[in-house]
């Protein structure tokens, strides 16, 4: 094992441990957006709605909704675990600095 610089480690925890919520939070939006009755500003959903919100307006402008439903939690959810894999993934950059010091 190689020793690396001192922030790859904390930026790898951090970076996981907001890839992750991201993820769970977009993939709670998509289950949410199944049932367009239910009030998004009451508890259990505001918690999911609050954090995921500023992320999900200006992507509505950018993607238009496919046969009424709203695909933007769906973009970030990709998005999310795209950066995930790159960076934190098996053969991610910062696991590869974190293993081999490269």
């Amino acid at each position: 094992m190689a020793e690396t610089e001192a922030w790859v480690a904390p930026v790898a925890l951090g970076g996981d441990i907001f890839l992750n919520a991201l993820s769970f939070l977009m993939l709670c939006r998509v289950v949410i957006s199944w049932y367009p009755k239910s009030d998004l500003s009451s508890p259990p959903f505001s918690f999911v709605v609050l954090p995921t919100e500023w992320l999900l307006r200006p992507t509505r402008g950018l993607v238009p909704p496919a046969f009424g439903v709203d695909v933007s939690p769906i973009v970030w959810l990709a998005i999310s675990t795209f950066l995930h894999e790159i960076f934190l993934g098996q053969q991610g950059l910062l696991t590869l600095k974190i293993k081999y010091g490269i």
